[in-house]
């Protein structure tokens, strides 16, 4: 019987939904095009259904005859595929001096010309939250909150990380005013606790954003409290949840060393809300997940191709492809994921190939 490739659409970086496979043959036996019941025709190509019901036949002549089965497709075919989003928890420190300026350490008065920084902030995100809400999960949490004293920071979050969260994270941060102390670290830790309950496969984020320095000790008193904060940035980074962090207004600090604990090196500093938006942006392209789930478990895991815009991609852990868990999804790894996040790259497709045939090095259709 005649071997086939069988070609999986992936998809793109945002939209990735597969709507059909195309065959073309490989081996030695005549092309699917070639006339059936012993008659001839011009070689051609197939379509074949997701549904494994006959597609459409190229060639010019010859019968057309049953759809392939999974041995004419070398055992495989997948019904569907999507890109893995992303989980982010946006920790967002409402102090009072967020009511500030973005530009000066002083508050906005009624009919000053000022950008308020809760005002900056809430613009900013929420350009982003609306264009990544297909890729990433959003969640919130805030600090220090309503109730709990000046330095008091409730368990759980304002809104769950889902796929749908996006309106009422909008709808919360509209109704918050600044208020009340900077309780960095116990909000860091709140986070990391939520975290860990959220039970999806999906890789983990947190994104910090402040406008100062954290002013309340664990004892509660309202002074600096940098070193625990650190701590607990670096505890999040070790349970798997590597921290952003965005700083607010002119003086922040240097923030470096907790982007440094929670693994992401380099803060992103703001003082307008167009650096802010950017800011959220950039955070954004990084954390778009490179790990896209097959439908179907590979029959052969050894002889799966994987393409970047039609071009072969190696199998590589460091940057090239892999396989993730129980091999049900494809990951890819630093310089191709880059690719992807950054929108250099649109497309991801898979090849279920052949025993014995070599993955050619582009595809042609």
């Amino acid at each position: 019987m005649k071997k086939m490739l069988s070609r999986v659409v992936i998809g793109g970086a945002a939209a990735l939904s597969l709507i059909g496979a195309s065959v073309s043959g490989c081996g030695s036996t005549p092309p699917i095009g070639a006339g059936g019941n012993g008659q001839s025709g011009n070689a051609g190509s197939v379509t074949v259904k997701l549904d494994g019901s006959p597609g459409s036949q190229g060639g010019n002549s010859g019968t057309t005859g049953p759809a392939p089965t999974g041995d004419a497709n070398c055992g495989t075919q997948t019904s569907g595929a999507s890109q893995q989003p992303a989980d982010v928890l946006l920790v967002f420190d409402r102090s009072g001096s967020m009511s500030y300026g973005t530009t000066s350490d002083s508050n906005c008065k009624t009919g000053s010309t000022c950008t308020q920084r809760w005002s900056a902030l809430t613009t900013g995100v929420t350009a982003t939250l609306n264009s990544t809400a297909s890729a990433i999960n959003w969640g919130l949490k805030l600090f220090a909150s309503e109730t709990g004293g000046s330095c008091g920071v409730t368990d759980g979050v304002e809104v769950p990380i889902g796929a749908n969260s996006v309106p009422t994270i909008e709808s919360t941060i509209a109704g918050v005013s600044p208020g009340n102390n900077t309780p960095t670290a116990q909000a860091v830790r709140k986070a990391t606790a939520y975290l860990k309950t959220v039970s999806d496969q999906n890789t983990k984020y947190i994104l910090l954003s402040t406008d100062g320095e954290p002013n309340c000790a664990a004892s509660g008193n309202t002074t600096t409290n940098v070193p625990d904060t650190i701590a607990a940035i670096k505890e999040a980074k070790d349970a798997g949840f590597l921290v952003y962090v965005i700083g607010i207004g002119p003086s922040v600090g240097n923030l470096d060393n907790f982007a440094a604990a929670g693994g992401t090196s380099k803060y992103f500093p703001a003082s307008s809300p167009d650096e802010l938006t950017a800011a959220f942006a950039s955070i954004s392209k990084a954390v778009v997940s490179c790990t896209f789930a097959l439908a179907k478990t590979p029959p052969d895991p050894n002889n799966v191709a994987v393409y970047l815009d039609n071009n072969l991609v190696s199998k590589d852990s460091a940057n090239g492809w892999s396989f993730g868990a129980n091999s049900t999804s494809i990951i890819l790894n630093g310089s191709t994921c880059e690719k992807i996040t950054s929108g250099a790259a649109k497309t991801v497709r898979v090849l279920f190939g052949c025993a014995g045939e070599p993955p050619p090095p582009t595809l042609l259709f």
